[in-house]
């Protein structure tokens, strides 16, 4: 067992392989396109429903 010394520990530079993370990148970019893609339709779906309504108090 190593010895780790009160406030240093041996950490490495790098936690993930570059392979990873560009995977972990690639990953996040497409998270964060479906987020945008989901918020696009919730607009869509609200201006939808508010045509709706409008429509139905018009009457």
């Amino acid at each position: 067992m190593m010895k780790v010394e009160s406030g240093k520990r041996d950490t490495p530079k790098h936690l993930l392989t570059q392979e990873q993370e560009a995977v972990l990148d690639l990953y996040l970019q497409k998270l964060d396109g479906f987020y945008e893609d989901l918020k696009a339709s919730d607009a869509v779906q609200v201006e939808i429903e508010t045509q709706h309504l409008k429509k139905i108090l018009s009457k």
